[in-house]
């Protein structure tokens, strides 16, 4: 198992590609969605599905058209269905005013609970992680975890957004995030890979 990134759009959003002997998984389709095809291209892998850790407009905004050119199923948290379709839930709404475009998608997503989740032959834990936004979600893998914008490389993620709540997120983290193994390598939505035990240092946690 393989995990590898490209960083994307106008807020440096991080798409991750995790792959296996035969396949890959695609996780938060962010932006310039042809960059995505290209590399899938160079992956030269099928593609299985795509996980969202959340439907922020920064983790959807090639989302569509990943869906239109492959037609693999999207799997992401129930709690922010709404998200893909309402600018303000999303946040694009509240970022036009800085020229980010508004983001909407139409795609009909699967809904991912936490627990065990297999795809073919990608075995993930889902960690229900909110605070960040309500439906976060955590992608456990044997050597890694793909977070989301739950926990950053000496950072959280931001809480002012909609149903945003830094409390939450605190407790997602310590509870969830900190009873992961110390050096598994933790790879976020913005910003390079951190581990545990690197953020026993995080001044927003300590």
């Amino acid at each position: 198992m393989q995990i590898s990134h490209l960083t994307l759009g106008l807020v440096a959003t991080n798409t991750y590609f995790v792959e296996n002997d035969e396949a890959v998984i695609l996780i938060d389709p962010s932006d310039e969605s042809q960059r995505i095809i290209e590399r899938l291209n160079e992956i030269n892998k099928s593609l299985k599905a795509i996980l969202l850790t959340h439907a922020h407009f920064d983790h959807i905004g090639a989302l569509d058209d990943i869906v239109n050119a492959y037609d693999v199923p999207v799997y992401m948290s129930p709690i922010e269905f709404e998200f893909l379709t309402d600018a303000d839930k999303n946040g694009s709404e509240k970022f036009k005013q800085y020229g980010l475009p508004r983001v909407t998608s139409h795609v009909t997503p699967q809904s991912l609970e936490e627990g065990q989740l297999s795809i073919d032959n990608f075995d993930i834990e889902v960690l229900h992680t909110p605070g960040h936004s309500p439906g976060s979600l955590t992608f456990v893998f044997d050597d890694f975890a793909v977070v989301g914008d739950t926990l950053f490389n000496g950072g959280i993620g931001r809480t002012d957004l909609y149903q945003g709540d830094f409390e939450t997120l605190i407790d997602s983290i310590m509870d969830k995030l900190f009873n992961l193994e110390e050096t598994k390598p933790l790879y976020p939505g913005h910003g390079p890979s951190t581990t545990i035990e690197n953020e026993h240092d995080n001044p927003f946690l300590f």
